[in-house]
């Protein structure tokens, strides 16, 4: 019998919360609080993101989550995501978001070795080889098969960084990973305006 659903939202960070991400934190706690959606936030801050993305896994997997919700602090998502996410019933399944530096890339992977992204978002869901973890729900049972098998989960090797090793290592042990293109995530990025850039007046 599956477990009741319980969700540990995990927010790595390296130094601040942008004021549009917590917008959407509290948009999306609050909605899962009047929906009764048994959910925990845990933000960890630190110079080197994989030791968060491993702490906080490991705190899904000793306190009997049993889902991982990944979302990054520079991102803005729907007070939906959860069931946007979990609506098809897959195990491992990411949005869609692409990369906030030009030429803003899909973050979404189709195949690792050669590296090959997503072009086109099209409105079901299909089947990826890997992705970054901006947004990214994972039962935790595929987490503990990681850890058992690997180590810490989310350690960088020398072919791919933390995000990319989870996912080869997720998929060597049969795990699916899955895009639902229709969960669309924004990407918040930043430049210097120049003087030269103000507007006549």
């Amino acid at each position: 019998m599956r477990k009741p659903f319980r969700l540990l939202i995990a927010i790595p960070t390296t130094d601040y919360l942008h004021a549009d991400f917590v917008k959407s934190l509290v948009d999306l706690t609050a909605h899962l609080s009047r929906e009764g959606i048994s959910h925990s936030v845990e933000i960890m801050s630190g110079t080197l993101v994989y030791l968060a993305r491993n702490s906080l896994s490991c705190k899904a997997i000793n306190e009997d989550f049993t889902h991982l919700l990944f979302l990054d602090s520079d991102m803005v998502f729907s007070e939906t995501i959860v069931e946007d996410l979990t609506d098809w019933g897959k195990d491992f399944v990411c949005g869609a978001f692409q990369s906030r530096r030009p030429p803003y890339s899909s973050c979404i992977f189709t195949s690792l070795q050669p590296p090959k992204r997503v072009e086109k978002y099209g409105l079901e869901p299909f089947r990826v080889a890997g992705c970054g973890m901006a947004c990214t729900m994972i039962s935790t049972e595929i987490l503990r098969m990681v850890q058992m098998k690997f180590g810490n989960c989310f350690t960088p090797t020398p072919e791919f960084g933390e995000d990319l090793a989870f996912c080869h290592h997720a998929t060597q042990l049969g795990a699916e990973i899955w895009c639902e293109p229709t969960v669309r995530v924004g990407h918040i990025a930043h430049r210097p305006i120049w003087p030269e850039e103000a507007p006549e007046t």
